[in-house]
């Protein structure tokens, strides 16, 4: 039997208040390790002196830099030769969005949260708005001198910023409107509800967003509905307005009305029903004329995107049959606190050593005992009597710290790494001056290990975002748009539509494209792939200005290496040929017909092409889809097999123009543009 709306939304209130209540020791252990991460270790002050060694903060900085420092690098492969083409123009097209809308600095906030807590958030939705307008709020049947949340300085405004339309999202409040693109954003984890029954995210019948939003723009919202609007009210306001001493320690307070001191905001949540297929949104507990049985906002809808609900659960360390996984900082916060502990007393008792002495008064006088407290140099203190002065003054013993409590200090902070898995070498202690190369090496190598591992779980979340963003793009994507080519070392731009990024593909981020890159490691891999190449050289089958162009890129990270490149002149043979190598004709006569292409060989091509393959490999002209019009002659080339007929070389320089190729290698060439476009050779 169907639920009443009625119904409905009062089971999805009851829903949030059940998970409300289940995660609430774990919102209070994230608050805590938040405050760890920041430096506030000790819960409350004391008359004595409070150490903190913050080395979770050390730890942290290390992990996140280590996996999400740099853009990843998306590589996408066609599940059916048919879209090979279009694999390469959706590759191309997912890295140029990741660079141009930085979708690497929400995705870092997100990795953040995901190794202080144990748990992070990504949104991945389509943007889709109109401009912002500024309209008075109006709430029918409500008289002006009985509205309670309007300002003594006249009518209360508020920002609509929405439109009812598709795939907007109730969490993008500032957008461009004339850039509706895929989004990708961190929500914070405390704004994140999932069902509390649920032990993974897979099994979760649904998940709830709660956004705060000033009371003045719901009440303006076009996209909700009018009758539910205007009788939504306050229940939480701005610390910042000022208020009484009912306020709890986070400046809110359910206990009192707003007032005109006052910036009212709502609770609204984004209910995703996973079960029914079906989002809506709603105001938890903040019908202030009506009760609690107020009615949705925006009524129940199909979820817009195909693949469902728009968020990514990041998850750091599974604990069995658990729903919350957990973080770095959990298993070294006893022993951060341990290490406080211990270099507080060292610090308390190194400020009770004192200087004292012992001295027989009947031996001085006032100049001698004012001789004894001076501090001045080479001074003369008289002494009275006939015995030895040297025992008239005895040095007082002092209290000092324990030798065994500085080995405790450095027990806890091996104990640290041990656990943490990050050495104090890499958290940039000075022993790093001390090591030469191989025992950095070796310590590197303790804990790449777990660093790996670290860093799959990151590409696959990658991958997981990145193959949502092109389903979007593929959904929603109207008309003509333009992508910079960002993978290769070639500079331009090409257009393209929904029908060239359409497919079916796997999505795959290049390992350790995120992390950091060793500069002088990379200049040497760079240098040996030069010194590797010397035979070569002398053999004449190097390019040797294109090899140029990639010693400055990857050793030295010249991005336009290409100015640095003097491209060779045309031997003089070649003098009087025109584009792609022909002859140029005398005026008035035709230009000559290109030159036939023969077959390659049977013995050549390891046995007869497939059914339905030309000869000598590459794609039947069927199954290869229009390439976007102004598409750069590079990618063109590599989606077709080849250079075209007539098409001078590229930025490279270097290589020979198509005709002059022979037969046979303008087969092999073929074969091998086949061959990484997946398909089969024979």
């Amino acid at each position: 039997m169907a639920m009443s709306q009625r119904d409905y939304v009062a089971w999805m209130r009851k829903e949030l208040g059940r998970s409300k209540r289940f995660r609430q020791d774990h919102d209070d252990d994230w608050k805590r390790y938040i405050d760890l991460y920041k430096g506030k270790h000790w819960s409350a002050s004391s008359d004595n002196d409070q150490l903190v060694v913050n080395l979770i903060f050390a730890t942290v900085n290390v992990m996140v830099p280590a996996v999400a420092i740099h853009n990843p690098r998306f590589a996408v492969e066609a599940r059916l030769p048919t879209n090979a083409d279009n694999a390469m123009i959706a590759e191309e097209v997912l890295n140029y969005l990741w660079r141009t809308h930085h979708y690497q600095r929400e995705f870092k906030l997100a990795i953040e949260d995901w190794i202080v807590c144990g748990t992070g958030w990504c949104k991945v939705g389509y943007k889709a708005t109109k401009e912002p307008e500024e309209r008075k709020v109006d709430t029918p049947g409500v008289s002006k001198s009985d509205n309670t949340d309007e300002g003594e300085s006249g009518d209360d405004y508020g920002i609509d910023d929405r439109e009812d339309m598709e795939g907007n999202v109730e969490s993008e409040l500032h957008v461009d409107p004339d850039n509706d693109r895929p989004f990708v954003e961190r929500i914070s984890l405390f704004d994140m509800y999932i069902d509390p029954d649920a032990r993974h995210i897979k099994e979760a019948r649904w998940v709830a967003q709660r956004t705060w939003r000033a009371l003045a723009d719901v009440k303006v919202d076009s996209r909700y509905v009018s009758t539910q609007r205007s009788k939504v009210g306050s229940t939480s306001w701005s610390k910042w307005d000022g208020g009484g001493e009912d306020q709890n320690q986070d400046g809110r307070s359910d206990d009192d009305l707003p007032d005109h001191k006052r910036t009212g905001y709502v609770e609204v949540m984004e209910f995703y029903d996973i079960k029914r297929n079906q989002v809506s949104t709603f105001a938890y507990n903040a019908d202030r004329q009506g009760g609690s049985d107020s009615g949705f906002l925006i009524k129940p809808t199909k979820m817009p995107y195909a693949f469902g609900h728009p968020f990514v659960m990041l998850r750091n360390y599974e604990i069995p049959d658990t729903l919350y996984p957990m973080g770095d900082v959990q298993q070294i916060e006893s022993l951060q606190l341990e290490l406080n502990e211990t270099r507080t007393q060292m610090l308390n008792y190194r400020k009770k050593f004192r200087r004292a002495w012992v001295y027989a008064k009947d031996r001085f006088d006032r100049d001698g005992i004012a001789a004894l407290e001076s501090d001045d140099d080479n001074v003369m203190i008289p002494v009275q009597g006939d015995s030895n002065p040297s025992d008239s003054v005895a040095p007082m013993p002092a209290i000092v710290t324990p030798a065994e409590w500085w080995d405790q200090s450095a027990m806890i902070s091996d104990d640290l790494d041990r656990v943490s898995g990050i050495s104090d070498y890499q958290r940039g202690g000075n022993e790093n001056i001390k090591r030469t190369a191989t025992e950095a090496a070796m310590i590197q190598d303790a804990s790449n290990a777990r660093a790996q591992d670290r860093l799959s779980k990151v590409e696959l979340i990658l991958s997981e975002i990145g193959e949502r963003v092109m389903l979007l793009q593929q959904q929603y994507m109207t008309g003509e748009q333009m992508a910079r080519i960002v993978t290769m070392p070639i500079k331009g731009w090409f257009p393209y539509t929904a029908d060239h990024i359409r497919g079916r593909f796997d999505f795959t981020v290049q390992g350790g494209s995120t992390e950091p890159q060793n500069e002088t490691f990379r200049r040497q891999s760079a240098l040996q792939i030069v010194d590797a190449s010397i035979p070569f050289m002398d053999a004449g089958v190097v390019n040797m200005p294109t090899l140029y162009a990639e010693l400055l890129r990857r050793g030295f990270g010249i991005k336009d290496a290409e100015r640095y490149v003097n491209m060779p002149a045309p031997p003089p043979e070649l003098a009087g040929l025109g584009q792609g190598g022909s002859p140029v004709p005398p005026s008035g006569e035709p230009p000559p017909g290109p030159p036939m292409e023969q077959p390659m060989p049977p013995e050549m091509g390891g046995g007869m092409p497939p059914q339905g393959m030309p000869p000598g490999g590459g794609m039947p002209p069927e199954m290869m889809g229009a390439p976007p019009q102004g598409m750069p002659p590079e990618l063109m080339a590599m989606m077709g097999g080849g250079m075209p007929p007539g098409m001078p070389p590229g930025p490279q320089g270097g290589g020979p123009a198509m005709s002059e190729l022979t037969p046979e290698i303008l087969a092999a060439l073929k074969m091998m543009a086949a061959q990484e476009s997946g398909l089969p050779i024979g």
